[in-house]
C-alpha cells in the first residue's frame, strides 16, 4: 500500500500542541486528510497545516483535531462531542458516502421568531468535546475555524468551560478561501510555542491580515445574536488587533 503523503498521529502522548481546524468534504470519507481528492478546491487546511510542519508532527508534538457538526447528524448526545481528533476520523464517516454538506451559517442562525436550537445544540456538543480534550492534559489548545457557527459556538463553548485564558481561537473570515492564507499565518507561533520560545495568553485573537474581510462578512448578518453568542460576534476595532498580534509577532521573533 502506498504510503500517505501526510503525518496521520495514533496517539497523542507525546503532544505539547493540539491545533482545531475545520471539518471538510473529506469527512465523509473518515479522512480530512483526502479533501483536495474528494474535492479539487484546494481548500484543505490539514494537510497544508501538516505540511509546514511535518518535523514536529514526525515527533507527535504537534496534533489535529476538527470542528465537526456531522457528528450531531451522526449521534446528537454523542458524550465525545464535535471535537474529532485525528485519531478518530472514523467517527464522521458517512456510510453513504455523501459529503455532509458545508455548515452554512443559515442552517444554525436563530429564525425570526427568536429560536437557536440548533446553534445551542452545536454549542453544547462543542462543550463536551472541550472537557475532554481539557481531560487529555495537552498543555496548548490553538483553533483556527471559518464557518461562522462553529467560530461563535466553539468561542461560546471554550468561555463557559472556563478555558477562554488559555485557549488561543484565532477568528478568521468565514469564506474558505481564506484558510490556507490563515494556517500560513498562524503555523509559525504554533511552531515557536512547540519547541519552547514562548507563550501566549489564551483568548481570541484576530489576523491584521484578514481583518478586513470579516469586516466585510459581518455586514451582510442580519439577526441579532442571542445572549450567549453575542460576546463572541463583536469585532474589536484595528489598532487592538494589530496591538495583540504583535504579542505573536514577538513570540516568532525569538524562535
Amino acid at each position: 500500500m502506498e504510503k500517505p503523503a501526510w503525518i496521520q498521529l495514533r496517539s497523542f502522548q507525546d503532544t505539547k500542541v493540539l491545533l482545531i481546524l475545520p471539518c471538510n468534504a473529506a469527512a465523509c470519507t473518515g479522512s480530512y486528510f483526502r479533501a483536495e481528492v474528494y474535492s479539487k478546491r484546494g481548500w484543505n487546511t490539514w494537510r497544508e497545516a501538516d505540511a509546514n510542519l511535518r518535523d514536529l508532527r514526525n515527533k507527535g508534538l504537534v496534533g489535529f483535531a476538527a470542528a465537526d457538526s456531522s457528528t450531531l447528524e451522526i449521534d446528537p448526545a454523542d458524550p465525545l462531542g464535535a471535537i474529532v481528533l485525528e485519531t478518530e476520523m472514523h467517527r464522521v464517516k458517512n456510510p453513504t458516502g455523501e459529503d455532509w454538506g458545508a455548515p452554512s451559517w443559515r442552517w444554525f442562525r436563530p429564525t425570526d421568531a427568536g429560536s437557536w436550537k440548533k446553534l445551542d445544540n452545536l454549542t453544547d456538543a462543542y462543550a463536551r468535546g472541550i472537557h475532554r480534550v481539557a481531560d487529555m492534559g495537552i498543555p496548548y489548545v490553538f483553533a483556527l475555524v471559518n464557518p461562522r457557527a462553529y467560530f461563535l459556538s466553539l468561542a461560546a463553548a471554550v468561555g463557559e468551560s472556563g478555558l477562554l485564558d488559555k485557549w488561543v481561537l484565532f477568528r478568521i473570515p468565514a469564506h474558505p478561501r481564506h484558510l490556507i492564507p490563515a494556517v500560513r499565518e498562524v503555523v509559525p507561533v504554533i511552531r515557536a510555542i512547540t519547541v519552547g520560545e514562548g507563550r501566549l495568553n489564551g483568548g481570541i485573537y484576530h489576523i491584521p491580515k484578514l481583518f478586513q474581510h470579516i469586516q466585510i462578512e459581518e455586514t451582510v448578518y442580519k439577526h441579532k445574536l442571542p445572549k450567549r453568542w453575542g460576546a463572541y460576534g463583536k469585532l474589536p476595532r484595528f489598532n487592538e488587533v494589530e496591538k495583540k498580534w504583535r504579542l505573536i509577532e514577538n513570540i516568532i521573533e525569538c524562535q
